[in-house]
């Protein structure tokens, strides 16, 4: 008998509803949850909202950037989030710095209201003494001092008067 009563509390403690459950786990501090919160809850994913596409054009259309020349790039930035997101920032970062191209590095774009767009142009100006080499960007947003998308990569090729 004794037994049957507690393979029928086994049993029931192992068929109640698993939403009830609070799974507990150790860290170096003692008892944390494990249950992950809500999703559009937390502060990273609110920030990670913002997306954007981007577009690299230059006078000439051969795909280079020729000395003297000036290349645009233009961003679209997209609030795809629930709430508006504020002091929204872009940035390019060169990977490595390029030489005789200059450039501005950062716009501020404001708020985003939810399901607005906001443009961010950059330019990239070759100088007379451009050497033919490859320069790759680093093109991040950030929003309230915080990282509020997955970067990307721009790359574009210069020329020099030379044709080197």
């Amino acid at each position: 008998m004794k037994h049957r009563v507690m393979f029928m509390l086994f049993f029931l403690l192992c068929t109640t509803s698993a939403a009830a459950q609070t799974a507990t786990g150790r860290s170096n501090t003692g008892t944390i949850s494990l249950a992950t919160p809500d999703a559009a809850e937390t502060p990273r994913n609110k920030a990670r909202l913002l997306g954007f596409e981007m577009d690299f054009s230059e006078p000439s259309g051969n795909k280079h950037l020729d000395a003297k020349e000036t290349g645009r790039l233009r961003l679209v930035i997209t609030n795809l989030g629930k709430t508006t997101v504020r002091g929204v920032v872009a940035k390019v970062v060169p990977l490595t710095p390029p030489t005789a191209v200059t450039y501005n590095d950062s716009i501020s774009v404001g708020d985003i209201p939810v399901n607005a767009s906001r443009y961010a142009i950059f330019y990239f100006v070759a100088g007379d003494a451009v050497p033919a080499q490859i320069v790759t960007f680093q093109v991040e947003l950030f929003a309230n001092r915080a990282e509020a998308s997955e970067p990307k990569l721009l790359t574009f090729l210069t020329k020099s008067q030379r044709g080197e």
